[in-house]
Parts: C-alpha cells; structure tokens; sequence
C-alpha cells in the first residue's frame, strides 16, 4: 500500500502551510482582525485570488453547505452567473451528482476515459467520496487544516474538466460564524480526464496522484497562502460578514427571541 506522505515534505525539508494527503496545515495569522484591510488592499487581494482560479463560499453551519458567494471569475470557469448558484448546496454543483444526472456528460467522461458507462460512474463516485473526505478533515481541524481532492466538475454546458480543491474551515473571529472556502481551478492541462479517472480505480492510485503532484500542489499552496496569508484571511473574514451579514441577523434576532420567550422567527418569510 501507498503510505500517504505529506506533498511538501517530498518537495522541501522545511514545509510552511503544510499540505498533507488529504489535509493541510493551515496557521492563524496573529490579531487577524486587529484592523479591516484598506479598499486598496482589498481591492489587491481580491484580484489576486481571482487571477489564481475561483473560490466558492458556504456556510459550515447549514446542512449541505449552501453556496453564499462565487467569487468573479466562476462564470468563466463553470458557464454559471453567481445568482445562478448562491443558495444551492455545494454538493448538487461540484463533483459526482452533476454528472450521474446527465448521461450525456457520464458518456462524454467515458469516451475521454476510456472506460464503460458503468466504470465511469464509479470512479466518479470514487472521486466525489474522495472529495467528501477532505472536507470532513477541513470541517473536523477548523482553522488547522486544509483539505485536497481532485475530481471531475462539470460546466454549465456540460463539458468536464480536471478540477484542483483546496478547502478551507475558518471561523469569523468576532462573530463565531462557521463557513468554508473552496479554492479551485481547471488542471485538465497538467492531469487528463484519463490520468484521473485511472487514478480513481483504487485509494493506492489516487494517493499517488496526489504524491505526483506533491510540488504542484505546495506552489499552488505558496501562491493562495503563502507571505501576505494574513491579508488573505483578513480578505475572507471581511467577504464573509457581507455575505453572511443577512442570515447573521436573522440568527441573532431569533435568539434574542427565545431568550426572551417569544416565537423563533428563523424560518419566517421576511
């Protein structure tokens, strides 16, 4: 059996935010919201993480991590507008549930990798389990580790491509308000559709995919969370008040409510 090791290790002696097979050290910048980050900076940080692929935004504390922002670029990436996904569950747009219900993309991954329908669909689903257990790690270390998977996504038009996911567990450090980043790009360029879904025959194969791409995945590492990480954790906590600030109230009123002795008004229409 393949033992797991961490990608960084392989390619430095001293790793700085760690990435292990499938979760990664993540640090706390110190006094992270000592002070709210300049339009300038933000601004910066911003496009930066745009220029680096696309991230999704959801809510940790809601079952089936709702979608709460897509940062600018998605549309280029996936073919949906933000307003076309905000509010649906992470797990019904990213992975296996997209392609096992259109049997035209189940066919095309197939044909590109050279497998049965049959195949196809349960090296998805591998994918899609594989993916699910670095989100466990994400949600089970928050704030501590960062969780990787490579899978199959799907494109509006239903064209599929290689997908990169780091993920993300942060807590907002004034508000406790729970939510998940997932930072992703297209590597259909540097993994064929083939090379993964081979990978997905088995848990050796797949971890060493990831070993292969262990230098990989540290520059990518280096590039979202390396020096000035702080901005960029400054930059999420600051996105996830305005994206959150809604159901944040929404929290807030009902339990002033309760604890008052009146009705919980949570899921009231408003």
């Amino acid at each position: 059996a393949v033992v797991a090791q961490d990608p960084v290790i392989l390619c430095r002696a001293r790793p700085s935010w760690p990435l292990d097979v499938p979760g990664a050290g993540l640090p706390t910048p110190p006094d992270e919201m000592a002070a709210k980050l300049s339009p300038s900076v933000y601004g910066r940080v911003e496009d930066h993480l745009s220029s680096e692929g696309v991230f999704l935004m959801c809510d940790a504390q809601a079952v089936g991590f709702p979608i709460r922002y897509a940062s600018p670029g998605f549309e280029r990436v996936y073919g949906y507008r933000a307003a076309e996904i905000v509010g649906r569950r992470c797990g019904g747009l990213i992975g296996g549930p997209s392609f096992l219900s259109h049997i035209e993309s189940l066919s095309t991954v197939a044909t590109s990798g050279g497998v049965s329908m049959r195949d196809a669909e349960a090296r998805i689903r591998f994918l899609t389990a594989k993916a699910a257990e670095a989100c466990n790690i994400m949600m089970a270390f928050s704030g501590s580790r960062v969780g990787v998977a490579l899978l199959l996504n799907r494109r509006k038009n239903g064209t599929p491509f290689v997908c990169e996911c780091l993920l993300l567990n942060l807590q907002h450090p004034t508000l406790n308000w729970s939510y998940c980043v997932g930072f992703q790009r297209d590597i259909s360029s540097e993994v064929p559709m083939r090379a993964l879904l081979a990978a997905a025959a088995s848990n050796d194969a797949y971890a060493r995919l990831l070993q292969d791409r262990a230098c990989a995945l540290d520059k990518r590492r280096e590039v979202l969370l390396g020096v000035g990480s702080e901005d960029v954790i400054r930059y999420l906590h600051e996105k996830a008040m305005d994206v959150f600030s809604l159901d944040i109230w929404k929290t807030l009123r009902s339990e002033l409510l309760c604890s008052a002795g009146g009705p919980d008004e949570t899921g009231a229409s408003e």
